[in-house]
C-alpha cells in the first residue's frame, strides 16, 4: 500500500470521476485507475462500486476512506510542524533540466518559482535529456523537464506542457539561408555539428528521420559545449540543429539564421517524476506552479 492510492481514493469520492480525479492530481487517468484496481487486488477487497454508471464506496471503501483520511491528515501535520520547528523551516527541491533542450525551463525555476517559494533550496542539475528518467529512478532528482521520447517507463508520470518544432541552424552565408524552409535532402552533403554523442534527443530525432527517408549521414563533428557549435556554425563550418524550447540567446547570436523544415519536426516537451514514491512537499509546490504557468493544463 503507498499514500499515493490512498491519495487518489481522497480524490475519487470527492469527484466521482476518474477522469476528474487524475486531473484534480495532475496524473494521467490510466495511473489513477490502475493504482486503485491494484490496492483493490492487494486487499482483496473491491473499493468502488462502479456498476450502472455511477462511482460509489462499498462498504469497505467506506472503512478505506474513513482510514485514509486519518492518514493523509497525520502526513499533512507532519509537513506543517516541519514547516515551523527550528531546524526545519526550509524544503529542498531536486530538479533535472536539460542544459540544451529545455534551457527555456531556467528562467522559470531559478527566478519566478524561486521568488514565489523563497523557503524551497533549488537543486538543479543540468543533466542531459536520456539521463533524467535514470536520476530520478535511482533517486538523484525527485522530478524533471525532458523531450519526450517514444515510451516512457511505466513507473514514471508525465505532464506534457508544450510542443515545438525543430529549426536548423546555418550560417547567414550559407547557401541554404535564402531559402524558406529546408528538406533532409538539402542536408544530405553537409557537414553535421553536434552536442556530445549519444546524449542528446536532437541526435537521436536528426538519425532517426535521416533513416526513414534513406538518406545517409555521418555525424563526425561532436562538441562539449554548445556555444562552440553556435560559433563553428556562424563562420559556415557546419550545421547544426535548434529546438525551439532551447535558450533564447543562444538562438539570437550574430551571423546565424534558424530555419524551419518544410514537413516540421514536432515534439513535446514536459515534466516527468515518478509513480512509486509519494512526492515531497516542495514538489507539489512545484508541480501546482507549473500548472499555474500553463493555464490549459487546468
Amino acid at each position: 500500500m503507498e499514500l499515493r492510492q490512498l491519495e487518489y481514493i481522497e480524490a475519487l469520492y470527492q469527484f466521482k470521476n476518474f477522469t476528474k480525479a487524475a486531473q484534480h492530481l495532475h496524473v494521467t487517468q490510466p495511473t489513477v485507475t490502475t493504482a486503485v484496481k491494484n490496492l483493490e487486488k492487494e486487499l482483496g477487497v473491491l473499493i468502488f462500486d462502479r456498476s450502472g454508471g455511477n462511482l460509489s464506496l462499498t462498504p469497505a471503501g467506506e472503512e478505506i476512506l474513513h482510514r485514509s483520511e486519518v492518514i493523509l491528515e497525520n502526513v499533512q501535520k507532519i509537513y506543517d510542524r516541519a514547516a515551523v520547528s527550528d531546524g526545519y523551516q526550509r524544503q529542498e527541491l531536486s530538479l533535472g533540466i536539460p542544459p540544451i533542450s529545455c534551457a527555456k525551463m531556467y528562467p522559470m525555476v531559478l527566478r519566478d518559482f524561486a521568488k514565489e517559494e523563497p523557503n524551497v533550496d533549488l537543486a538543479i542539475q543540468d543533466i542531459c535529456n536520456h539521463e533524467i528518467i535514470q536520476q530520478i529512478q535511482q533517486g538523484g532528482i525527485e522530478a524533471g523537464f525532458l523531450i519526450r521520447q517514444d515510451t516512457l517507463p511505466e513507473d514514471m508520470e508525465y505532464l506534457n506542457l508544450e510542443s515545438g518544432t525543430l529549426q536548423v541552424l546555418l550560417s547567414q552565408s550559407h547557401p541554404l539561408s535564402r531559402k524558406d524552409s529546408v528538406t533532409l535532402e538539402d542536408l544530405a552533403n553537409e557537414e553535421i555539428l553536434m552536442y556530445e554523442k549519444g546524449t542528446s534527443y536532437t541526435e537521436y530525432r536528426i538519425r532517426d528521420e535521416f533513416a526513414k527517408k534513406g538518406i545517409s549521414i555521418n555525424f563526425r563533428h561532436y562538441f562539449k559545449n554548445f556555444s562552440t557549435i553556435y560559433d563553428l556554425v556562424s563562420q559556415n563550418y557546419g550545421i547544426s540543429f535548434l529546438l525551439e524550447t532551447t535558450s533564447p540567446v543562444l538562438s539570437n547570436m550574430t551571423g546565424i539564421v534558424t530555419l524551419p523544415f518544410r514537413d516540421p519536426m514536432t515534439y513535446q516537451m514536459g515534466m516527468v517524476w515518478s509513480k512509486s514514491r509519494f512526492l515531497s512537499q516542495s514538489c507539489r509546490k512545484f508541480l501546482h506552479f507549473i500548472c499555474e504557468q500553463y493555464p490549459g493544463l487546468h
